[in-house]
């Protein structure tokens, strides 16, 4: 992805002052658009604050649609930045709606759901589940010891899914 300093600034600005429609038309733009820096966590921030079902789901479906793995990156970035659970939840979702490969962030994710609500876990398992096969030997073994450590403390259905990561990475 390029970095742009003036368009990362127009977005911001946009963001910040725009209409509905200002802001729908330039999340619309941004899928023709050459992906640059910083404009996917600056989305998902805005997606964090905003009550706008009509600009989320938007927001949601531009997340969904990203097929460039120079992006993946910085949607992992952008799951720390946000605040709320549901879009927390969102971002994780569109990493295995995506199709890409997100093995490499294995670790993150399994962190992710260590951390997260229910739904942020399921979110976590869905998307180790598409690159199960992928994970290296290490990161499987690293992620089934967190799993085991920290299963005690969660809730049932939680420990259920924790269960069910475990036996996938085990294999």
């Amino acid at each position: 992805m390029e970095r742009s300093a003036k368009k990362l600034s127009e977005l911001e600005r946009i963001l910040e002052k725009g209409t509905r429609r200002e802001i729908n038309d330039r999340i619309r733009l941004l899928r023709t658009e050459m992906p640059f820096g910083g404009a996917l966590k600056m989305l998902a921030m805005f997606y964090d604050k905003t009550g706008d079902h009509i600009l989320r789901a938007a927001i949601s479906d531009l997340f969904n649609d990203i097929k460039e793995r120079s992006a993946m990156a910085e949607v992992i970035e952008s799951i720390s930045a946000v605040r709320k659970p549901d879009s927390r939840a969102m971002l994780i979702s569109s990493c295995w709606q995506s199709g890409l490969d997100y093995s490499p962030f294995a670790v993150t994710l399994a962190e992710y759901f260590v951390s997260g609500d229910y739904m942020t876990s399921l979110e976590c398992f869905t998307v180790l589940d598409t690159c199960a096969s992928s994970i290296s030997h290490n990161d499987r073994a690293r992620i089934i010891i967190t799993m085991q450590e920290k299963k005690a403390s969660w809730e049932t259905p939680k420990q259920i899914l924790a269960g069910e990561l475990i036996a996938l990475l085990k294999g």
